[in-house]
């Protein structure tokens, strides 16, 4: 019995050990020709005494580096685990860490899906002091824009890079239709209009080896107007009938003509006096530039894995960038993300803190399964705690799909909160049409509206135009 206790306390002691590391699992998300596939993972010592890295056990398509094997009381170690791979598609691999303060290994697991390979800026981890290729990262880049139709050359469309939610360079294109520049290595949102054309938008990684666009725009289809034709109508010849001459009497010379005259009258102009407005006036107020109340706003962000295709998580990041640049000192912002887990990430931030709010966007990142019911209840308790009254106290939900409530009655959740005075708003990322219409139904439980984002256009107004609608005073 005292030896089962004992193998108790030391299995109770290696399980807990395991939460000083700061992640169980890591998502890369689609990986493309010379993107960075390494991850960093810290272990905290919290136990009191050196602990020691024993061993990492992993195939060759890993490579680990550490910064120290041996830990001591509240130190921290970094692993570093870089994925070369080997062959397209999806992969998930569980790599083993042994420590001396456990018997069981920490098990820490790295996922994604390749979608072009390329090894060329070498297999091992970059060291410590310098993560990263070391070659530069600049490039030439070449885009083309064309007719669909006629494939002519299309001057002066602008090609817009949007990178991480913010503009990193934009271009127009010559007389023959190119763009002939240099860029950074990375994955873009590439946003392409043209005056007198229907515009495009994709996301695509470029570098070295991928290092240009060709890109064709339609036209608008303009439909000539039906022309239709009156039916001809045959009309009656019209029959003027002969009238009789009329005979005029001319009067006799002889006889002498008698014009009766009456006498002229010259009348005295009338003088008009001035007419007195005795009307009461009324006073014209000025019209008033609206005010708004200060704001509380939570946004429950989906990060899912999903979010990292088609630019979504580009558009969501651009939306919220955009919002940022227009906060007040008195508006109050918390950020909450959700997928396999919820978690705060800033949290009632200032809007004077624009900086740290854009940087803190920035370094969102997808990755886990979509999981919004536990992170509805953690914004709605956020919303709670830092409630301005007679504010505006909003929760915004940014979502690409579905939003899987789990175990939570969600209407239920969200109505209780509306009638405490705190609205919500769905922001769809590209969203199906299908999904869309269950978002709007939520939307409208909590009093808000179901903005869709489906462009990079829509990206910078419609979340500003929302949060002003619920925050006007001068309706």
């Amino acid at each position: 019995m005292r030896y089962l206790f004992f193998i108790f306390i030391l299995m109770s002691f290696g399980l807990n050990a395991q939460f000083g590391f700061d992640k169980i699992d890591h998502d890369f998300g689609d990986i493309y020709a010379g993107n960075d596939r390494t991850v960093d993972l810290k272990f905290r010592n919290t136990t009191g005494k050196d602990v020691y890295l024993l061993s990492i056990r992993h195939g060759r398509e890993v490579r680990t580096l550490v910064s120290t094997k041996t830990v001591k009381p509240d130190s921290i170690m970094i692993i570093r685990v870089k994925y070369n791979p080997k062959e397209t598609g999806k992969f998930k691999i569980e790599i083993p860490f042994y420590l001396s303060n456990s018997l069981e290994p920490f098990v820490f697991t790295i996922q994604g899906n390749v979608k072009e390979i390329d090894n060329s800026i070498g297999l091992d981890c970059p060291s410590f002091e310098n993560k990263g290729p070391v070659s530069s990262p600049i490039f030439d880049f070449t885009a083309t824009v064309l007719d669909a139709e006629t494939g002519k050359p299309i001057k002066d469309a602008t090609i817009t890079f949007v990178s991480n939610g913010i503009v990193a360079q934009i271009e127009k294109t010559n007389r023959v239709g190119m763009v002939e520049t240099v860029s950074l290595i990375g994955l873009y949102y590439f946003v392409i209009t043209a005056d007198g054309y229907y515009g495009k938008e994709f996301q695509k990684y470029v570098n070295r080896n991928n290092d240009s666009i060709l890109v064709y725009l339609n036209k608008p289809i303009i439909e000539e107007p039906i022309v239709i034709e009156e039916p001809l109508v045959i009309e009656e010849p019209i029959v003027i009938e002969k009238e009789e001459p009329v005979v005029v009497l001319e009067p006799k010379i002889d006889e002498p003509i008698i014009v009766n005259e009456e006498p002229i009258l010259i009348e005295e102009p009338v003088v008009l006096e001035p007419i007195k407005d005795t009307t009461p006036r009324t006073h014209v107020p000025d019209i008033k530039e609206p005010k708004y109340k200060a704001n509380n706003i939570v946004f429950l962000l989906d990060v899912s894995t999903s979010m990292n295709s088609d630019g979504k998580l580009d558009l969501l990041k651009a939306s919220l960038i955009e919002m940022v640049k227009e906060l007040r000192d008195e508006d109050r912002v918390t950020l909450i993300s959700y997928s396999t887990f919820s978690k705060v990430i800033i949290e009632a931030t200032s809007g004077s803190e624009k900086e740290l709010l854009i940087k803190t966007i920035q370094g969102i990142k997808a990755q886990g399964m979509t999981a919004g019911g536990d992170g509805m209840k953690l914004a709605y308790r956020q919303a709670l705690k830092h409630f301005i009254k007679g504010g505006n106290n909003q929760v915004i939900m940014a979502t690409d799909g579905k939003f899987n409530q789990g175990n939570t009655n969600l209407d239920r959740l969200v109505e209780k909160n509306y009638v405490k005075g705190i609205c919500l708003t769905v922001l769809g990322i590209k969203n199906k049409p299908e999904d869309a219409e269950s978002m709007q139904q939520i939307a409208e439980v909590g009093g808000g509206n179901f903005l869709l984002i489906d462009s990079y256009e829509d990206s910078k107004q419609l979340l500003i135009e929302e949060i002003k609608r619920t925050s006007r005073i001068n309706k």
